[in-house]
Order: C-alpha cells, then sequence, then structure tokens
C-alpha cells in the first residue's frame, strides 16, 4: 500500500499538523467534496489517539498513514495504548459517534496485530452530476 505516513508524540498540539497533512495529501488525490469532514473526522481520531495514550501512559508515537493510491481515500489512525476504554465512556463515544457521521466507512480494530488501536477511515470520490438522472 503506497501512501504518507506520519508519526508524531501523543501530544495535542501534533493534530494540527495531522489534519493538514491528511487535507493535503486528499487535494493531492483529488478529493475536493468532504475536505471539511475529513479535516474534522482526521482531528478527532488523532486527538482520540492522543487521549487514549494519555491514559494508558504511553509515549510511542502515534501513526497516522493517509493511502490515496484510489478509488477512495482511506486514513488509519493508530496508537500503541494498551488499554480497552469503558464501554460507556462518554468522549470516547462522542467522538467516534462524530467520526461516523463524517467518513464514508469507519472501523475501530483492537488487537489485530497492533499494541493498540486503530481508527480506519475511507472517503470515496462523489459521483459526477447527471442531470437525466
Amino acid at each position: 500500500m503506497a501512501g504518507v505516513e506520519l508519526r508524531f508524540p501523543p501530544a495535542a498540539e501534533y493534530v494540527r499538523t495531522a489534519r493538514l497533512v491528511a487535507v493535503a495529501v486528499a487535494r493531492r488525490a483529488g478529493l475536493t467534496h468532504d475536505l471539511e469532514e475529513l479535516r474534522l473526522a482526521v482531528g478527532e481520531a488523532c486527538a482520540r489517539a492522543v487521549r487514549r495514550c494519555d491514559a494508558a501512559d504511553c509515549d510511542e508515537p502515534v501513526t497516522m498513514f493517509v493511502d490515496d493510491t484510489g478509488p477512495r481515500l482511506v486514513v488509519e489512525v493508530t496508537d500503541a495504548a494498551k488499554i480497552a476504554p469503558a464501554p460507556e465512556a462518554e468522549p470516547e463515544q462522542v467522538s467516534l459517534s462524530l467520526i461516523e457521521g463524517l467518513a464514508d466507512y469507519v472501523e475501530v480494530r483492537t488487537h489485530q496485530g497492533i499494541s493498540g488501536a486503530q481508527v480506519h477511515l475511507e472517503w470515496w470520490p462523489a459521483a459526477p452530476f447527471d442531470p437525466d438522472r
């Protein structure tokens, strides 16, 4: 899988940089209709990873991978926090609900060959406008 990988310390001040990188890659890939949604979703996914690392006292980097090889844009945000959030954790649920409303497809992966968790996001290109439909 080709793409762009960004590794950053689990600190809030790096979330903005991750958002900017994701939007730049999306623009390069030709995705123009969902840039604000992408920016917000990536920011939430990265902030979630930072919160998880903070809760687990983990200082390993957060990794964001953006795959623009098409036909869809894929963003994966992975943390190394070895914790499982409580199911009733409100910030976790609010964050994931927001992300699900912003991306075309969302999957949260835990303990699948990684030490922490991964949020997998996808955006599909907009269908061309057809006035005869």
